[in-house]
């Protein structure tokens, strides 16, 4: 059996190797422009109410949740070493760290297994890729996630070619590392050991098998403790949400997860495009072509494996979503994209024509720029400064905020001294500061200050409560609106119904 070994071209014309060289710079700066703002949405503000906590109350609440709390710790301390505070700017800097890694494994493990001109074909794809653009500094897990399992996929690809005992060992840390990031991310981490065990017999290089049980057994150890936490996790989430699911079942858009999957890996979720999104499948399909086509000619069974790992996580989360729970999205992938990023990669390396060359690349750079330029209006809209200047000229002490749905609570992270209610609905284990849900009239008479609300119209509230906009602003996805609320005057009591105030007989 011909196993593939690296590949050498020869001399690299000049400007592959500036290529090379500058690329990595060219993603930081590129990238680094969407972390220069404070701005968050939800689940980024759910990370930045996260590393506000204490260690031990993250990890009662991640218990709870469905992650365990090895980013947020990591994070937690990038952000008290960047001084802390109401700033969050360090959290995408964090993210960003993770991405220009990233880039950094793309230029020299690609480099090491293949060549210098496949290792600028993949970093050049993944600063194109739209998803890239939204991900690599968004305050959440992903960018670890993609550092992590993309070394796990490179030391496995290493090590099915030459092994050594400072790969198992490397590869062990990064597996442990990926496992922890996200409940999905060990899936996909067990899939791709199941491949890489797959290629090492089917190309019977049995002398591996020592080194792969070793590592994999230690990689179970070390997650074990948390395992059985992630089991619960998985049931309650099973039993929250599975009522969504069998209502799926009898509707006609059963498989619009396809279409919500395209718009995460493609475009983005919250703001897709669909010409960025359609252009994008096309290249990839045309690119992951000629990429298959490339290892069947070298019999490249490892990154073949790689593949059908990111394969069975994606059809493993439709299954899901369609009859066991809403439980799956498209940017939970996104940890995986180095695999077709590489195949693309190899794809690119097979064109021949440089008409071909042209339009892809010109195709690639149309969707980067259209997604690009949104995160950037996205980032620097200015609308949430003058929601923070307006509670700090209006808002008193004794004064609470009332947010008419939980998402809503994202902005206490900006002003986390402030009183805060939720209304009538909170989500076990939320990480955001609540005085209390709002489920009695009593409970807002004890209020001895103004009461703001936070979100659309609160007609809800009219029966006891008058209203009057004081603010109305974009921030990220939403529109959000800030209301102040007046107590109703009790009504008049009628002349006959006093107390007389003549004197008795």
């Amino acid at each position: 059996m011909r196993i593939h070994m690296r590949i050498r071209t020869g001399r690299k014309p000049p400007y592959w190797e500036t290529a090379w060289h500058a690329l990595p710079l060219i993603g930081l700066l590129l990238w680094g422009a969407l972390s220069l703002t404070d701005g968050l949405w939800y689940d980024e503000a759910y990370s930045a109410a996260m590393v506000s906590k204490s260690i031990p109350e993250l990890v009662q609440i991640t218990a709870r949740d469905v992650h365990s709390p090895f980013y947020y710790v990591l994070a937690k301390g990038f952000y008290l070493l960047c001084g802390g505070g109401t700033n969050y700017r360090s959290l995408k800097w964090f993210s960003l760290l993770f991405s220009f890694g990233f880039l950094l494994l793309e230029k020299y493990g690609i480099s090491r297994l293949y060549d210098r001109r496949i290792s600028v074909y993949a970093m050049a794809v993944s600063i194109l890729m739209p998803a890239m653009a939204v991900q690599t500094t968004n305050a959440r897990m992903y960018a670890c996630g993609l550092f992590f399992l993309t070394g796990t996929e490179l030391l496995l690809l290493e090590l099915y070619r030459r092994e050594s005992p400072l790969k198992w060992f490397l590869l062990a840390l990064c597996s442990i590392c990926s496992v922890y990031c996200h409940i999905f991310q060990l899936i996909e981490t067990f899939l791709l050991y199941l491949c890489f065990f797959g290629a090492v017999l089917y190309s019977r290089q049995y002398r591996k098998l020592k080194g792969f049980f070793l590592c994999g057994g230690f990689v179970a150890l070390a997650y074990l403790p948390w395992l059985f936490v992630t089991l619960r996790q998985l049931q309650l989430r099973i039993e929250h949400t599975s009522g969504a699911a069998e209502a799926a079942l009898g509707s006609e858009t059963r498989f619009q997860f396809l279409i919500t999957y395209g718009k995460e890996w493609f475009s983005a979720g919250e703001t897709p495009y669909a010409a960025v999104m359609y252009l994008g499948m096309a290249l990839f399909l045309i690119l992951g072509y000629w990429g298959l086509d490339y290892l069947r000619e070298h019999r490249d069974y490892g990154a073949g494996a790689g593949l059908l790992s990111v394969l069975g996580v994606v059809l493993l989360g439709t299954y899901l979503n369609l009859y066991v729970a809403f439980c799956f999205m498209g940017r939970y992938i996104f940890p995986a994209f180095g695999i077709p990023v590489l195949l693309c990669a190899l794809g690119m390396s097979r064109l021949k024509r440089k008409s071909a060359k042209v339009l892809i690349w010109a195709a690639l750079l149309y969707c980067f720029s259209v997604q690009y330029a949104s995160e950037l209006r996205l980032e620097y809209d200015s609308q949430l400064g003058e929601y923070r200047e307006f509670v700090r000229e209006n808002v008193k002490e004794g004064d609470a905020v009332m947010a008419e749905a939980y998402y809503l609570l994202m902005l206490s992270v900006y002003e986390p001294d402030l009183t805060y209610l939720v209304y009538g609905h909170l989500d076990e284990g939320m990480p955001f500061p609540v005085e209390f849900v709002f489920t009695d009239w009593e409970q807002l008479e004890a209020v001895p200050g103004t009461l703001w609300y936070i979100g659309l119209e609160p007609e809800r509230l009219s029966d006891r409560y008058s209203y009057e906009p004081a603010l109305e602003f974009h921030h990220m996805y939403y529109e959000i609106g800030v209301y102040k609320m007046t107590p109703l005057q009790p009504p008049p009591v009628p002349a006959s119904a006093l107390p007389s105030s003549r004197p008795g007989p």
